[in-house]
This record gives structure tokens, sequence and C-alpha cells, in this order.
């Protein structure tokens, strides 16, 4: 699942997934996060500058409902201080924008496979 508010960067990183045989869904930010719970998305990728919402927030509530606090969820973000960020709403791995494909498809992957973050 992608949740990216910029519809461009949304479907590149779509494109880029479906590319490599991953099924999408993406959307630009969640009304309610009840809205993921029947999509159970293997890895969430989400944006940490939702229009005026804190990604950061969202990966935390994320973290904080049982049926979800199991997916990994990847924060995209040009914040010089992701890793802190990232680190401290619980998420499983960071990706800086702007990104490279193949940083994309290796961090998903080693998500799905729920290897550990290594920077």
């Amino acid at each position: 699942m992608i949740i990216e508010n910029d519809q461009d960067i949304r479907q590149i990183v779509e494109l880029i997934l479906n590319e490599q045989g991953f099924e999408t869904l993406s959307i630009p930010e969640p009304d309610d996060l009840l809205e993921i719970i029947p999509f159970t998305p293997d890895v969430i990728l989400l944006d940490e500058f939702i229009n005026n919402r804190a990604g950061h927030r969202l990966c935390r509530k994320i973290k904080q409902v049982p049926v979800l606090a199991a997916i990994p969820v990847i924060i995209l973000s040009t914040a010089n201080d992701i890793e802190l960020i990232a680190t401290e709403c619980e998420a499983n791995d960071y990706i800086r924008k702007p990104f490279d494909v193949e940083e994309i498809v290796v961090k998903v992957v080693r998500n799905i496979n729920h290897q550990p973050l290594s920077a």
C-alpha cells in the first residue's frame, strides 16, 4: 500500500513496484485507519508529509492498531532527520526522497520478508 499525497510520486512508486510483480494499492491519504484493514497490505509506504498531517503520526497510529501493528511501514521523506523520525514512530524502515528505484524494491522486499533494518 502506498500512502502519498503527491500524485506523481504515488504513480512512480506504483509503477516501480508493479513492474517488479507487486500488486499495489495507492491512496493520497486514508480518512480512517479502518480503510487500510480490508486490504491487509504486506507493507505500507507512507509519505512523511501528507497534506497538513505528519506521516509519522499516522505511522504511530498504525502501530497501535493490533490488526495493523505487524505490517511493516516504510517512511518516505525529504526530511534531514528521517532516520530519527522513522525510529520514533516505530517505522520498520525509511527511504529518502529523491529515491533510487533499486532502493525502493530492495527495502520493500526486505520488509516483506521481515529482515532487520540496515541503513
